[in-house]
């Protein structure tokens, strides 16, 4: 083997000639000489400075320029010895011109590659390559052929064509000199280029997206989207004159149908249909099957007005009650048939925001209905302004009113009082005796489906046959 003191190591072929340095240069280069004596320099001009300023003697200044010219000098040399440890080894790599005609010949081709592949190792050891060695690897490798019993075929199994390098695995700089060297006799690289060690992955459609099915809907949630788009069964419950306990209005109550046939309440349905963010939907289908049918009952001379309450996130928002009100294209007979209900507290208790609402319904032709009245004493001119047809109070409500002519003074506004939640017989004779004449309650009748012909008006054409109770 060369010695690693010569100037240069060379290994010749058929591939061509590689020159490397065998070992780094030493000593001081022109360079070194000319930062040394500026390090010298500023030694010198610092020992006169510390002479002239802190008025050391020449002696004391001299030694300590001294002393700070080698501490420059051992900094420099430190460095320089560093960054000869960290350089890598330089290495020149030169392939004959004579080659590239003969690339058409296999064994040329293997050969070459071999080469280059011995060169790609001492770049990456940073060892010199011999001729020897050159010559070994340059070798072309043959099949070696395993005996096999007489009547089977002879198996041949290829030598490895990697060479270890000592790192326990192929090297990869090997295997892509060889691929290079390869691919420039087949031919034109191949369009999806290989990754180390595998294999070429082929252009694969990606997968198709799996479906995931979504869970099925409860019996109620099932239902709350039927009355969203408008499967909504109106019930009324009839608001009577205590003289002879006719109805003179009525009340709506939304009721929905589960697939089981069950009769949902408000209370049933609402959490669930809000949580859904179908409520305002199933408010709105309702309120429009009221309209429909106050205009079949208007045909045949059987309407009577009708109170359907507003919920507190309706009456707040301005964009439903105008799409409300574009669905059922009030006209003068319809408004005064259908009135809002609106608690007390909402409106007092409010920011603005309903009032104001209020009077857009207003403006539209409606009336309205205050419910759960905490007292008559009201003041009638604002009830009048704000359109205002009815106060209903409850048994308790009423019996706690200390002013009994409070509702003669809302009939002289207008304005009609209702007890509601009636259940017994007594409370007939308290709402006689502040001079009520209407009342509403189980005492006369709980809330009733309508008859099928009146209940198909708006309906679906599926929901047209269905019977209904008088």
């Amino acid at each position: 083997m060369a010695n690693r003191t010569q100037k240069h190591a060379t290994a010749t072929g058929p591939a061509g000639t590689f020159d490397q340095p065998a070992a780094r240069r030493q000593g001081l280069g022109g360079g070194d000489v000319i930062v040394l004596a500026a390090m010298a320099a500023a030694a010198v001009a610092a020992g006169v400075g510390l002479h002239l300023q802190a008025e050391l003697t020449a002696t004391v200044s001299s030694a300590m320029a001294a002393g700070l010219f080698v501490l420059f000098a051992f900094i420099h040399l430190q460095r320089l010895r560093i960054d000869r440890l960290r350089a890598p080894e330089r290495q020149s790599l030169r392939v004959e011109p004579a080659l590239m005609p003969n690339l058409a010949d296999d064994s040329t081709m293997e050969m070459a590659s071999s080469q280059l592949a011995a060169a790609a190792a001492a770049l990456r050891d940073g060892e010199p390559v011999t001729r020897r060695q050159a010559e070994r690897q340059a070798a072309p490798r043959h099949r070696t052929k395993q005996q096999a019993p007489a009547g089977e075929p002879v198996v041949e199994v290829p030598e490895p064509d990697v060479v270890d390098h000592g790192w326990g695995e192929a090297s990869a700089v090997d295997a892509l000199v060889r691929q290079y060297a390869k691919e420039l006799h087949r031919g034109p690289a191949p369009s999806v280029r290989p990754e180390f060690g595998r294999a070429p992955r082929p252009n694969m459609p990606p997968p198709a997206a799996t479906a995931v099915e979504a869970p099925p809907e409860g019996p109620i949630a099932a239902a709350i989207r039927k009355a969203a788009a408008g499967d909504v069964d109106i019930h009324l419950q009839p608001i009577v004159a205590f003289a002879d306990r006719k109805a003179r209005l009525y009340e709506v109550f939304p009721r929905i149908l589960d697939a089981n046939g069950k009769v949902l309440t408000l209370q049933d349905y609402f959490a669930e249909a809000e949580a859904m963010g179908l409520a305002f939907a199933v408010e709105r289908a309702a309120i429009v099957r009221c309209c429909a049918i106050q205009r079949k009952l208007s045909e045949k001379g059987r309407a009577r007005a009708m109170i359907v309450r507003l919920s507190s996130a309706a009456i707040r928002d301005r964009a439903f009650l105008q799409r409300l009100v574009a669905d059922i294209n009030p006209d003068p007979l319809l408004a005064d048939l259908i009135l809002f209900e609106i608690d007390q507290v909402e409106i007092e208790q409010g920011d603005g925001v309903e009032r104001e609402n209020m009077e857009f319904l207003g403006k539209a032709g409606f009336r309205f209905s205050l419910g759960s009245a905490e007292t008559l004493a009201l003041e009638v001119q604002e009830l009048t302004t704000r359109r205002i047809a009815f106060v209903r109070v409850t048994p308790s409500v009423l019996s706690g009113e200390h002013n009994p002519a409070a509702v003669s003074d809302l009939r002289q506004g207008g304005i009609e009082t209702i007890m509601t939640a009636m259940v017994r017989e007594e409370d007939v004779r308290v709402g006689r005796a502040f001079g009520l004449v209407l009342g509403q309650g189980v005492l006369f009748s709980e809330p009733k489906p309508l008859r099928s012909d009146v209940a198909a008006a708006g309906a679906e054409p599926a929901r047209a046959g269905r019977t209904r109770a008088a």
